[in-house]
């Protein structure tokens, strides 16, 4: 469980909060309200109020070794909460999961429609690694990736899902319909520099674009 900080697309409810609280707890009991404050985002008064409220309901007990030392037990209820918030959290990630693989499976089949059956993939990241998933899961029929293309010689050699990872000089090796650009960063580039190198516009496929 990552802390808050790392989250770009929500904002974190106080029941997600309440969950990190648990699991940092039953991972360290030593932990501190400074630690816990940082995992939930939060300011020490307002980790104390999380904190209250967990005992309250006999999540966690405290054990004070002195004024200023405390440490924090999660109870049988706790660990039980903490399953339960975990199950819930998991299906919603779920549920969005399905809405943006919904997206990019819309996309594809709409590349098949096109008349494109064997593309190169263009930027061998994270965005790549999402489409061959798709692809791998059956759910996009008709379309295959005979390769990926990155400009960053270390990744040359290596793979991504089992597709091998080629440089743009290696394309002429292969035979493809398309090539789709799966970088976000450098798609306008990777675009300039095809059309410059003589590929048709019409084989060019923009993810984002």
């Amino acid at each position: 469980m990552d802390t808050l900080k790392n989250n770009s697309f929500f904002i974190p409810t106080n029941t997600y909060k309440e969950l990190l609280v648990l699991e940092a707890i039953h991972k360290n009991p030593k932990t501190t309200q400074k630690q816990l404050g940082q995992t939930i985002g939060a300011a020490a008064s307002m980790v104390n109020a999380y904190i209250d409220e967990c005992e309250m309901n006999g999540y966690i007990k405290r054990e004070y070794k002195s004024s200023k030392n405390v440490l924090y037990h999660i109870t049988k209820n706790g660990i039980k909460r903490k399953k339960y918030l975990n199950i819930s959290y998991l299906e919603e990630l779920m549920d969005l999961h399905k809405l943006a693989k919904g997206g990019i499976e819309k996309f594809l089949k709409d590349v098949v429609k096109k008349g494109y059956k064997n593309i190169i993939l263009y930027g061998a990241g994270e965005v790549a690694e999402i489409i061959l998933g798709v692809i791998n899961d059956k759910t996009v029929k008709g379309l295959n990736v005979v390769a990926v293309v990155d400009d960053d010689l270390e990744k040359r050699g290596k793979t991504i899902l089992e597709h091998g990872i080629i440089t743009r000089t290696d394309l002429k090796k292969y035979e493809y319909d398309g090539i789709l650009i799966s970088s976000y960063t450098y798609e306008d580039t990777i675009k300039e520099q095809l059309l410059k190198s003589g590929f048709e516009k019409s084989k060019i496929i923009q993810f984002f674009g």
